[in-house]
């Protein structure tokens, strides 16, 4: 009874209760929080299909729909402390973020005091680009070159079998043959 007088006045939007007694029971007082608190609840239903139990499952869906219209909103326990240690974190992240920037010599700090990137770093960085760059021609030249002496290769291998061809058919001998690559 204590319960669903609870779930009642929680449930019940159009009376907007300002008095949800929870000191009624024990039972209610232990679910407080869960009711009406902070928190996510799920609540089961549990019905009969027999005819017998007709009216306790009834009882029950009528329950089950007060229960489901308790609408609770849900919000991070987080005291000030927390807050003020995690923005704290924060700060110091960025803070050893800024001061490796300034070891590794990417920011600057001018005579007159103002924060800078400095011009070193940058033109190391287009340095390394344009490198990057010239690394990738020289791969695609070597490439190319690779591909035209496997090309020279086989044109003399063929150039050398139908000049071997061309002396069986005369009727020299092997020895004989001439090639083009070899000089006496």
């Amino acid at each position: 009874l204590a319960l669903g007088n609870v779930i009642s006045a929680l449930g019940d939007q159009s009376k907007k209760v300002v008095h949800v007694p929870y000191r009624d029971s024990k039972l209610t007082r232990l679910l407080q929080d869960s009711l009406g608190g902070n928190s996510q609840t799920i609540m089961i239903a549990c019905v009969s299909p027999s005819d017998r139990d007709f009216m306790e499952t009834l009882n029950t869906l009528k329950y089950a729909n007060r229960a489901r219209n308790i609408k609770n909103k849900v919000v991070v326990n987080q005291d000030k402390t927390s807050q003020q240690i995690s923005a704290l974190r924060a700060e110091i992240a960025r803070l050893q973020m800024e001061l490796m920037e300034y070891k590794a010599g990417k920011r600057v700090i001018g005579e007159d005091g103002s924060e800078g990137y400095s011009d070193l770093f940058r033109e190391n960085a287009m340095l390394q680009k344009e490198n990057s760059a010239l690394r990738m021609r020289v791969k695609a030249m070597q490439e190319a070159i690779d591909a035209i002496n496997s090309r020279v290769t086989h044109l003399m291998s063929q150039e050398a079998n139908l000049m071997l061809a061309k002396a069986g058919e005369a009727g020299l001998t092997h020895g004989a043959v001439d090639q083009p690559w070899q000089r006496r």
